[in-house]
């Protein structure tokens, strides 16, 4: 079979040409990263090599995983925490999850998401047999 990104475009590199430099054998990220050192690999490509620029990316990435993670704690043990800001329409905006629950269009948006995370989750995970019943309660949506 043909490696392709997922996301067309969001890397300069050949994915085929990657996915060949990896190989078919176990690897970790940090594998990847000293492969990728190597300013002749394909998987060179793939990373911002210039330290100011990637260090930048990075808290911004960093920025956005305490948006993610930051939850209201739960008043039981049966509750589950929810998550007290949610990305919105605009790009890159976040929002208080309350405000979701009082603009119609945000609210349509985020379900919209779930359940297009609800799909994805399926075609992950469609060759569990055990998962079945999962994806027929899903279907019911």
């Amino acid at each position: 079979m043909r490696a392709e990104w997922r996301i067309k475009g969001i890397y300069k590199a050949d994915a085929q040409k990657v996915a060949d430099e990896i190989g078919d054998k176990k690897v970790t990220p940090q594998e990847i990263l000293e492969k990728a050192r190597d300013e002749t690999s394909e998987l060179h490509k793939c990373f911002e090599w210039d330290d100011s620029v990637a260090a930048e990316r990075y808290r911004l990435q960093q920025a956005g995983n305490v948006l993610r993670m930051l939850v209201f704690a739960p008043k039981t043990r049966e509750e589950q925490p929810v998550r007290c800001f949610h990305i919105t329409t605009e790009k890159n905006t976040y929002q208080p999850t309350r405000q979701f629950l009082v603009q119609e269009n945000e609210y349509q948006s985020l379900l919209k998401k779930a359940l297009n995370e609800l799909e994805v989750f399926k075609r992950k995970y469609h060759t569990l047999s055990e998962l079945e019943q999962v994806f027929e309660a899903m279907e019911s949506i």
